[in-house]
């Protein structure tokens, strides 16, 4: 499971997260797309506007999420590798990152 208690812990208590996708002359496009509440191996966001990033999750799905907290007095950051989805639930619209692998920040 690439998502894991203390990657979980940071995404819970991230104020923000920033979640990186590709624009289509392959540079980033960051965002601070705020809260995230894991499923699994998934980050699910809400959507609010994110046109730039929905395009570019339906021309390449890549992407990344990143955050990180002061636990027990120290840094602790992750950067989560993998890609992204937009689906229609009950809820609305929502973004749906899954994490193919995880790299320790600090």
């Amino acid at each position: 499971m690439v998502i894991n208690e203390k990657v979980k812990k940071v995404i819970g208590e991230s104020a923000f997260l920033v979640l990186v996708t590709v624009n289509p002359d392959g540079s980033p496009h960051p965002i601070v797309a705020g809260k995230g509440e894991v499923e699994g191996d998934s980050v699910v966001f809400g959507i609010y506007k994110m046109e730039l990033t929905q395009r570019n999750i339906s021309v390449n799905g890549s992407a990344q999420v990143l955050g990180a907290i002061m636990a027990e007095g120290s840094p602790l950051g992750f950067r989560l590798n993998g890609s992204a989805a937009v689906r229609e639930s009950a809820a609305g619209k929502q973004l749906v990152f899954t994490a193919a692998s995880a790299d320790t920040l600090i």
